[in-house]
């Protein structure tokens, strides 16, 4: 499952109370750093529901760099680009 909750941030009484996801200080969702992994097994969150509110860009520098390891997770590895020590990954 990939969540996409939009600029203010998870609301807690909806998939995030449903599937039990560990919230940070701050209530965005906890997702381990490198894999954007949740608490609970399959289940993943990058951008404003990770990090809290912030520009498009970082969400959608996140999603992209989610979405490697989601189908790392998913195929055993990935082609799709990593962003390294750069703001956006390159293709």
């Amino acid at each position: 499952m990939l969540l996409a909750l939009g600029f203010v941030g998870p609301e807690t009484d909806t998939v995030v109370a449903q599937y039990n996801l560990n919230l940070d200080a701050r209530g965005n969702i906890l997702a381990q750093e490198k894999s954007y992994q949740t608490s609970k097994e399959n289940v993943f969150a990058a951008g404003d529901a990770r990090r809290g509110q912030s520009l498009i860009v970082w969400a959608i520098s996140e999603g992209r760099e989610a979405a490697h390891y989601i189908d790392k997770y998913l195929m055993g590895s990935s082609n799709l680009p990593l962003k390294g020590g750069l703001d956006i990954p390159r293709v």
